[in-house]
């Protein structure tokens, strides 16, 4: 049966009439009845083709009508002719080979106008469609189109777009440059785009986070800090002050991969958690997963922070810094060759000397890091990147010139050696060398206890951009780990008295990934990815073999040639997006994660304390977990985005320790360690304004964790330290002009599960607490405030740019516990009784510690 729409039309002006139509989400029924409507002509089409349930936006705007039907054929793969004075539409006839529809590739990088850098994430879009691509991270993008005019429209966040009209008949290079908007009073503050957002919804637990919006937030002596600033987002706690500990959805602290340029750090605490080693000027790109984490870069059960750094500027040398009371931090950046290679170094240092020579000349109390880019473009096909860091902490004494040295050392250092290579439009590779390296020193007066890790890692990485609807990534990857688990060494100079008291040897990681992302229509797409890691625990060390009572039954000794232990895990992920509309989309998730590496402390407060990383072996099994997330995005009036996240994760193989657990100087660690499970499930919801004078957000998280472990609690359920019921923060940035800005961000959270006394009791007259279940009681609730006020001192179009920062971290000087304390109790013998667990708290009296009251911080900056 045929359909008809009336009223006829001369044949020779029928193609010729001009069309304007603006249709949101309308069916091919619509859109004819429209074109009908429009131009009076007649049409003539089987009705099961206008049953086709694909609704599109369809937008001409005087244009033919000859191309109005080409482009509303191309998108519904029909075809139409001219009988006699009618239009008949019917299905596309299959072509033969030689009727085949060419296609070709368009290809490129997408750089910063006025530096040169490349911009990860940036969108291409074809316009007045949804097709396109993003820029992966090293700015490189692909799209491969049928041969056709197109007309490309190229986006960043905070920059201008730029449109580029191409008649595709061949494959074609095409870099582009983005120049830096210039933001109005009423313009976007909190950089947003939502044609990245739409794209990237698909990604459950997805959030890349722009340094200029981290350096916004509200000071603490001097910067604006990434691990501080990370609990304003919905499901990451942070310890409290003084630690640069978080937790990620009911994950423990060892749980969360840091990467600095592909390189992981292992600790990422300045000042034991004050300050990080992640400076938001010195990032180009900072990108957070909370799930559905890319299989290459696997390796941890609950998060990923991938960092990339700035290459440095292609076109001129430019220079900016900070001074404040108690830190300065230096930037140098240019060309070594124009447009063919740049540098890029960072220097920042402490500079606590004032606030204590006086009082204790032998004290040395500092930290440091330098960052060194190296950027070269040897040709349109290859480019290389060299990125240096260095990061160490020092807080030492010495009393006089003869007295020994004392306190607490620590260093990251990571070197990373890229190769970017493109072997075709299509084909994009990226090969990586890096090292990296930890050490951690406790330093008693006697030999120094030390522990650390150092790792070698070769990665080779592929990207085939398939089509704009299809992209492939596959590759491999190769790590040695080298291990000190904790070990007295002695001063340089004295006899080797070197002890061993745990050994780890040695750990090698191998591993094949492919993942695979697919867009079926308008409405779903889909991702899949599976890695094969391979881990093989080697010598040397010694292993011990525990009875059921964790008695020492036999003693192993494996050399530096032999193999104790191999794990074969896949590591899979899968996730789907829905869109409802232009405006809402509905994404799933569901992954399975296997972690090698585990974080021993007996911390039993915030600050840094003995740290060992312990490889799986005989003893410590792969830490597992597997995770379900739903999500839901909402794009609103009035420049207002709402997301709703539910999660539910379990983790098996978790670690604890028993009471009183020994883990300094002891050979037989791992018998002080308890395995159990943990499961965890909330709801996150965030509410983002992007864009005008006042700007920001606010989450809440609910969300609780539960451990399950056989040997303590008497096997009953208890809620782990990190378990936080409520967890609600709002940050809010106001342009007053638009050369003064304040902002100010809320946190509140419920406080951390601790174990306090039930009761006391006397014994030799000495009063003795009587402990019941694990993690019985709670801290006190967590709040505070932050206040920051903004000025910039020069021009928007002058050269040299400088500002000044007054910040006030915790207004109202809260006073927020980081541990209960009870009277310590000395027996008869002179002993201290210390009754406590690894977070918990010890003694009898009830007192309460804080770390930090009310801190003003003031800060010059310069830019020229």
């Amino acid at each position: 049966m045929f359909m008809s729409l009336t009223v006829l039309s001369q044949e020779p002006i029928l193609l010729q009439k001009k069309i304007t139509l603006n249709l949101k989400n309308a069916s091919l029924e619509e859109i004819l009845q429209a074109i009908d409507n429009e131009a009076s002509v007649h049409f003539s089409y089987d009705s099961k083709i206008a049953d086709s349930k694909k609704r599109i936006d369809f937008i001409v705007e005087d244009q033919s009508l000859k191309n109005t039907l080409d482009q509303l054929c191309h998108i519904y793969n029909l075809e139409y002719r001219l009988v006699r004075q009618q239009i008949v539409i019917k299905e596309a006839s299959p072509a033969d080979d030689t009727q085949l529809v060419k296609r070709f590739t368009i290809s490129g990088h997408i750089r910063d106008k006025e530096s040169g850098e490349t911009l990860p994430g940036a969108t291409v879009i074809i316009k007045d469609t949804k097709t396109g691509t993003i820029s992966n991270a090293y700015g490189f993008y692909s799209i491969t189109l049928p041969a056709e005019t197109y007309e490309l429209v190229f986006s960043f966040v905070g920059y201008e777009k730029a449109h580029k009209e191409i008649e595709l008949i061949s494959d074609k290079s095409i870099d582009v440059e983005l120049e830096l908007r210039t933001l109005s009073l009423m313009e976007v503050t909190v950089e947003y785009d939502k044609q990245l957002e739409d794209m990237k919804k698909s990604q459950s637990g997805y959030l890349s986070l722009n340094p200029s919006v981290v350096k916004r937030f509200p000071e603490f002596a001097g910067e604006s800090d990434l691990i501080r600033n990370l609990q304003t987002l919905p499901g990451v706690q942070t310890h409290s002050e003084g630690s640069a500990f978080f937790f990620v959805r009911g994950g423990n602290k060892d749980q969360n991969l840091i990467l600095v340029d592909e390189a992981p750090i292992y600790n990422p605490a300045h000042l034991f958690g004050f300050y990080s080693v992640v400076i938001p000027d010195v990032a180009k790109s900072i990108n957070i997963y909370k799930a559905d984490i890319p299989v290459d870069k696997s390796g941890r059960l609950s998060s990923l922070i991938d960092i990339q750094t700035r290459d440095g500027n292609m076109k001129k040398i430019s220079a900016e810094g900070l001074l404040n009371p108690l830190l300065y931090r230096l930037s140098l950046e240019g060309p070594i060759v124009k447009d063919k290679a740049s540098f890029y170094t960072s220097y920042r240092r402490s500079n606590f000397n004032w606030l204590y020579k006086n009082e204790t000349p032998g004290a040395d109390l500092y930290f440091m890091n330098l960052n060194t880019k190296l950027n070269w473009k040897i040709n349109d096909k290859n480019r290389l990147y060299f990125a240096f860091f260095y990061g160490k902490d020092n807080y030492t004494n010495k009393e006089s010139e003869t007295d020994p040295l004392t306190g607490l050392q620590w260093h990251n250092f990571t070197s990373t050696l890229r190769w970017n290579h493109i072997f075709n439009n299509r084909l994009f590779s990226n090969a990586t060398l890096y090292v990296s390296d930890y050490n951690y020193a406790l330093l008693t007066g006697l030999d120094p206890w030390q522990s650390g890790i150092s790792d070698i890692t070769f990665k080779y990485d592929f990207s085939y951009f398939a089509s704009p609807d299809k992209t492939i990534l596959f590759g491999m990857s190769l790590t040695e780990h080298e291990i000190n688990a904790g070990n007295m060494s002695p001063e340089e100079g004295e006899q080797n008295t070197y002890i061993p008291t745990v050994t780890a040897g040695k750990a090698f990681n191998a591993g094949v990934y492919f993942s695979r992302e697919k867009r079926i229509n308008d409405k779903w797409s889909w991702k899949a990815g599976l890695k094969i890691p391979v881990w093989n625990h080697k010598g040397p060390f010694t292993a011990y073999e525990f009875d059921e009572n964790y008695n020492v039954t036999d003693t192993l000794f494996y050399d530096e040639r032999e193999s104790a232990k191999t794990y074969i895990n896949l590591d899979w992920r899968l996730s789907a997006k829905y869109n409802f509309n232009d405006h809402s989309a509905l994404n799933a998730s569901f992954g399975n994660y296997n972690q090698y590496l585990h974080l021993i402390s007996n911390s039993i407060s915030p600050l840094s304390s003995f740290e060992i990383w312990m490889p799986s072996g005989q003893n410590i099994k792969p830490q597992k977990a597997r995770q379900l997330t739903f999500g839901y995005n909402q794009l609103m009036s009035y420049n207002f985005e709402f997301s709703a996240d539910l999660f539910y994760k379990k983790m098996l193989n978790q670690i604890e320790y028993v009471n009183h657990a020994n883990l300094l100087l002891n050979p037989l660690l791992e018998r002080e360690l308890r395995f159990g499970e943990s499961r965890s499930y909330g709801l996150e919801i965030s509410l983002r304004k992007t864009k005008g004078r006042l700007t920001g957000w606010l989450s809440y998280t609910y969300s609780r964790v539960y451990n399950i472990f056989p040997d303590l609690n008497e096997g009953q359920p208890y809620p782990a330290f990190y378990d936080r019921p409520h967890d609600f923060s709002i940050f809010l940035s106001f342009a007053i002009t638009e050369r003064l800005n304040m902002s100010a961000n809320w946190i509140y959270y419920t406080g951390s599960a601790v174990t306090t006394p039930v009761s006391f009791y006397y014994y030799n007259d000495n009063l003795v607490p009587l402990y019941g279940e694990r993690n019985n009681d709670r801290l006190p609730d967590y709040h505070r405030l932050d206040l920051s006020l903004s000025l910039k001192l020069s021009k928007a179009q002058r050269r040299f740019q400088h500002s000044l920062n007054l910040s006030i971290y915790n207004l109202y000087n809260r006073h927020n516990a980081v541990s209960i304390n009870f009277n310590k109790v000395e027996t008869n013998d002179g002993y201290i009784v210390v009754p406590a667990n690894l977070y918990g708290t010890h003694e009898v009296l009830s007192t309460q510690k804080y770390m930090v009251g009310i801190m003003p911080s003031i800060t010059y900056r310069f830019k020229f």
